[in-house]
């Protein structure tokens, strides 16, 4: 699905009607596949208990190709009625080709599990015969045209470059030129779609395994929160903690964005669901469309890699690499802070700079009085994190967190029920409760759908790409291509390896481009930073940090030109200029371009290997340093004021050195930083209300273009 599609898919939906946005396809389905499109999410979770807790099934316990298989049947009859062929197709019913190919992805699945034991120990990675060939022709097909649904044509054409591949992947041409790289091994198509529908590598890989093991129960608890209002709630709580700053708006939808994206790990359901809600009240306070968008798109951003719940590339690094979960959820704590307070810097410096006043304070409730409102959320939330970082619990914590808040919504209403009414206050009918609640909870369970509905679409074609790389053999070439490239120096190896995710990023190809690095990158990188003196202490880059470096970069995608997804659908609510945004963002957000180079050199800021006030000395270091330098890149530094060109290009220099964690640029970069502030201090510049010379009139109500100050 192209920009143009997701802008229009966006548009179309009622930007100020949550519930027509958490809905999407459901709403237009008839009632038997709406109950089978509900429930499809449901029985996958309970399925997803069993194979978790061993529980036998008739005397067996499901695991392995039948739980596979099977989760795929369960889980697929959704995917071709929730996501349409294209953007008209999102805004009403099912057509009969989408019914016709629901059909065929159920009965291929059924097949493959009628047929689990045969392909256990009979190995079909090259099909017996016909029958078992044109299953996997079928899979195929209906994978790359689900793929092509949610990721658009750029990702079917990698599907279909790596189908091709294999068959020619030994030719004369390959090994005498392009360096020999792409030189490797052919096997026919038979084989290429038996490995892939039955093999290890394909299907039944690591698509399989991040699905099954995983990614089930984080997708309920965030779809079951959002939807019985736990969105709403973490709106009014961020509006409530920061309406009463200057830009309260901006400030405000940067930390609803940080409470959504520690929920769903989803940048696009991010800027889909709180940008309905921030980006009007960011236009009416004086916000320009396009400067409202970005920061909408750039807060959203980071919840690929805001914990607890964080973004699917994480499931499949935990998956690839056999890491615990709760290690990464540590890991990526200071990292996330650091990222949202260099955005928050940034929303200040830019309010000041044009005059954005806090709100009247009695124009907001207090915010003591909201957090209580959510205490079944805040509770789901904790006891998702102690599951996860105290008791090791795994990936079946998100679900005791989601009977808790589920159980705890209960007992709310039941408490409420029963307390004496006050003075002229009614009850509602129990009737009347209870199909309220019946509403959220369904919302809750479409929203759900809708994680699993994206992530398997991606899934099922996903498994010929590792097939083209693996069964070839060119990760090998690949591999050795990229450490040559990058001279054996640790540096410029990752150099290059960014400048691939960004470039994959473009097509908006982040999670094949972070697969495709983890397999033929990592392992390599991590032997060669051994060699590093000053990360010889750490026994190299550690393997967290390395994977995390790629992942925070792949997901720069959703706001790099020219095709930004988070951009564009934050810029279709707004009614902006879709590109004017993409780069707006890309300043907004340039603090995430440096926070990866500072903990992948220091792993302290990982909390890894070393001890706490190593890491907290650290951690103010880095801080500080991406203060100074998100000032700089906005124009206005706090005590200081407006910054003129010459100071804004030093202190973003200074700043980025006094954040990079090796002594000697840390020195210099303190220094800059001083002699400038010093310098500065005896000749500030006051922020625009203070200057004489302007008519203070015009800027009650400011209109921000956010567009002259660029660095």
């Amino acid at each position: 699905m192209g920009k143009r599609e997701l802008s229009e898919i966006a548009a179309s939906d009622n930007a100020k009607s949550p519930q027509g946005n958490s809905l999407g396809r459901y709403r237009f389905l008839p009632w038997p596949m709406k109950t089978v499109y509900l429930l499809a999410p449901v029985a996958a979770t309970l399925l997803f208990i069993v194979h978790w807790r061993s529980i036998p099934i008739f005397g067996h316990v499901l695991a392995g190709i039948p739980y596979y298989y099977l989760l795929y049947a369960i889980l697929g009859v959704n995917v071709f009625m929730g996501l349409g062929a294209n953007a008209k197709a999102n805004k009403k019913a099912p057509p009969w080709y989408d019914y016709a190919l629901t059909l065929a992805l159920w009965g291929v699945t059924i097949f493959f599990l009628a047929n689990s034991n045969d392909i256990a120990y009979h190995n079909f990675d090259l099909p017996p015969n016909a029958r078992v060939f044109g299953a996997a022709i079928v899979m195929g097909a209906l994978g790359l045209e689900a793929g092509r649904r949610v990721a658009g044509w750029g990702y079917a054409a990698i599907i279909l470059i790596s189908i091709a591949y294999p068959l020619f992947a030994s030719s004369h041409w390959l090994a005498t030129n392009l360096g020999g790289v792409f030189y490797g091994v052919s096997f026919p198509l038979k084989a290429v779609f038996g490995s892939y529908a039955y093999g290890a590598d394909g299907l039944l890989g690591i698509p399989a395994r991040t699905l099954g093991e995983m990614v089930l129960g984080f997708f309920l608890f965030a779809g079951l929160v959002m939807g019985t209002g736990g969105g709403e709630y973490f709106m009014k709580l961020a509006n409530s903690l920061m309406g009463r700053m200057r830009g309260g708006q901006a400030k405000g939808a940067v930390m609803a964005s940080a409470f959504f994206g520690s929920i769903t790990g989803s940048a696009f359901a991010n800027v889909a669901g709180t940008g309905s809600f921030t980006i009007p009240a960011m236009k009416d306070a004086g916000y320009s469309p396009e400067y409202a968008a970005a920061i909408e798109a750039c807060a959203s951003t980071g919840s690929d890699t805001m914990p607890p719940i964080l973004g699917g590339m994480v499931f499949i690094m935990v998956i690839i690499f056999g890491l615990d979960y709760a290690d990464v959820v540590v890991a990526t704590i200071l990292p996330a802070i650091l990222f949202y307070l260099g955005l928050l810097v940034q929303v200040d410096s830019y309010a000041a700079r044009n005059n954005i006043k806090a709100r009247r304070a009695q124009d907001l409730p207090k915010w003591w009085r909201i957090l209580p409102e959510g205490w079944t959320y805040l509770a789901g939330i904790g006891v998702l994190v102690y599951g996860l970082l105290y008791m090791r619990w795994g990936a079946i914590t998100p679900i005791y967190a989601s009977a808790a808040v589920l159980g705890l919504r209960i007992a709310e209403w039941s408490v409420r029920r029963m307390l004496p009414l006050g003075p002229g206050e009614s009850r509602q009918p129990v009737g009347d409760s209870i199909k309220k609640a019946s509403r959220r909870v369904e919302a809750g369970l479409v929203q759900t759908a809708g994680l699993v509905n994206y992530t398997v679409a991606i899934f099922i074609g996903m498994g010929f790409i590792i097939v083209g790389l693996l069964k070839t053999g060119v990760a090998a070439g690949l591999t050795g291509w990229i450490i040559s490239a990058g001279g054996h120096n640790l540096y410029l190896v990752l150099f290059v390896c960014v400048i691939f995710l960004a470039v994959m990023g473009m097509p908006e190809l982040q999670r094949t481009a972070y697969i495709m690095l983890a397999i033929i990158a990592v392992p390599a990188i991590s032997v060669i930073s051994k060699t590093v003196p000053e990360l010889a202490a750490y026994g190299g880059i550690p393997l967290i940090g390395l994977n995390l470096f790629f992942i925070f970069y792949a997901t720069l995608g959703g706001i790099t030109p020219p095709v930004a997804m988070n951009a564009f659908v934050a810029a279709s609510i707004a009614g902006a200029n879709p590109m004017k945004t993409a780069w707006l963002a890309c300043r907004l957000g340039a603090v995430l371009f440096f926070i990866p180079i500072f903990f992948v050199l220091q792993p302290a800021l990982l909390i890894i290997y070393t001890p706490w006030w190593q890491t907290a000395a650290h951690f103010v270091q880095a801080a500080a340093g991406i203060w100074i330098l998100s000032s700089a890149l906005e124009g206005y530094l706090l005590r200081i004021g407006v910054l003129s060109k010459p100071q804004r290009i030093i202190l973003f220099v200074g700043g980025f050195m006094l954040a990079f964690p090796q002594a000697y640029v840390f020195g210099a970069g303190l220094c800059v930083c001083a002699v400038t502030i010093s310098l500065s201090l005896r000749r500030k510049t006051p922020a625009p209300e203070f200057l004489p010379e302007m008519n203070p009139e015009p800027l009650k109500n400011p209109v921000i273009t956010g567009d002259k100050e660029s660095l």
